[in-house]
């Protein structure tokens, strides 16, 4: 008597190996999104928080209560761990009741790097 041959339960090694190689590449790819993820979130902090200390740089040109003289100045403002510098540029408009007042926040590691831009208008006060 003879008996039918038996399928053999199971994977090959080549089924194994393929499958090893199709995993490998998802987890590569999704590594990579991750981290430009950290990236993005990173700047995305960066931005807000130079966009709060711009704000807050225009908030102290209306609170001084005083019509702002034409010139540049440059403070530090920090925020939480990041060290930032604003750049308050007041600048004449045609009307001379008025200023135009300029906010520019960099990086204070890097000063080629605008983290915020404001822009503002301030009227004499009566």
């Amino acid at each position: 008597m003879t008996s039918a041959p038996r399928s053999a339960a199971g994977f090959t090694l080549i089924e194994v190996l393929i499958a090893l190689v199709v995993v490998s590449l998802v987890l590569a790819a999704s590594m990579r999104a991750g981290g430009t993820m950290i990236v993005t979130q990173d700047s995305l902090r960066r931005a807000t928080l130079a966009g709060w200390s711009a704000e807050n740089a225009l908030a102290d040109v209306r609170l001084a209560r005083v019509f702002p003289a034409i010139g540049l100045a440059e403070t530090p403002c920090p925020q939480f761990d990041i060290g930032m510098v604003c750049v308050v540029d007041v600048r004449a408009t045609p009307n001379p009741a008025m200023r135009r007042v300029d906010v520019r926040v960099f990086d204070a590691d890097d000063r080629k790097r605008q983290l915020a831009h404001r822009v503002a208008f301030q009227a004499a006060l009566p």
